[in-house]
């Protein structure tokens, strides 16, 4: 299986990876994918400037996982979530895992989340790991 995890470097993006780490088989492949240059969706949400900085984020992560299938992949674009359908359905994935930052009331309502935007709009499965 084709996993997606979406990872901004956030603790709450560390805590989803090695969580769903515990879910799947060391054969499966876990393509790590990180957008750069997208508008934020609240105050707290990691905004990644470069293409550099996000594959040294990766890089930091994908050395603890030296037994797993790891391909890494950076994507530009301004929309989080659909950059995450979009590269779902090019390789076929079949699940999507992101990390939650845990925004409610109001923030949670004008703002939005990914997360959010991922469980309402996937056609696969989604995890999201507080």
């Amino acid at each position: 299986m084709k996993v997606v995890v979406a990872y901004d470097g956030s603790d709450h993006a560390k805590n989803a990876l090695f969580f769903a780490l515990n879910l799947i088989k060391k054969e499966d492949e876990i393509h790590l994918v990180t957008i750069i240059k997208e508008a934020p969706r609240s105050p707290e949400q990691v905004i990644i400037q470069s293409e550099q900085r996000a594959k040294q984020m990766q890089d930091e992560v994908v050395s603890e996982l030296s037994d797993y299938k790891i391909v890494q992949k950076i994507l530009e674009s301004n929309d989080v979530a659909d950059s995450i359908f979009q590269y779902c359905n090019n390789i076929g994935c079949g699940l999507i895992v992101t990390g939650s930052r845990g925004l409610t009331g109001i923030k949670k309502a004008i703002l939005g989340s990914v997360s959010n935007a991922l469980v309402s709009k996937s056609n696969v499965p989604v995890l999201v790991v507080k």
